[in-house]
């Protein structure tokens, strides 16, 4: 498994201490159970490289709270996710593969902005530069085909 963390940092350490802790057998178990949720290995990696603690979660608490966001219609999930993570996560991927966005974007932080304060700061701001973004912000708020 290759994932390019560089010695000198700090998440090298982090995920180091991470896969010593939870060992290979367990590894491999939370692998397939992020795969049970929908991810794919890619999606898995990154993630794991960005908070290697992720895979410190118990598989019970990851069950529980993969349960709450798709069983909770009272919570509002299919209405959050369609209108506001999807298409701001959508952006910030395109920013990222374009090496606009060189850093870990907290889901939560981009989440919390004010939908006008998230359109300037990673929509408008880069559009001109990487045209994606608008599309990908749009196609986000479609993707469940409303």
């Amino acid at each position: 498994m290759a994932m390019d963390l560089k010695p000198s940092s700090s998440l090298f350490y982090m995920a180091f201490g991470t896969l010593l802790r939870i060992g290979e057998s367990l590894w491999e178990e939370k692998f397939v159970l992020y795969i049970s949720f929908g991810w794919s290995e890619d999606d898995i990696l990154s993630a794991f490289k960005k908070k290697p603690q992720i895979k410190e979660l118990s598989k019970d608490k990851m069950r529980r709270m993969m349960d709450f966001f798709l069983k909770n219609p009272d919570w509002g999930y299919p209405s959050f996710l369609e209108k506001r993570i999807i298409p701001r996560w959508s952006v910030i991927r395109v920013l990222t593969s374009h090496g606009i966005l060189n850093k870990y974007v907290n889901l939560y932080t981009i989440c919390k902005l004010k939908e006008e304060k998230f359109l300037e700061r990673y929509v408008i701001k880069y559009q001109e530069k990487v045209p994606q973004v608008l599309q990908a912000y749009y196609q986000g708020k479609t993707v469940f085909g409303d």
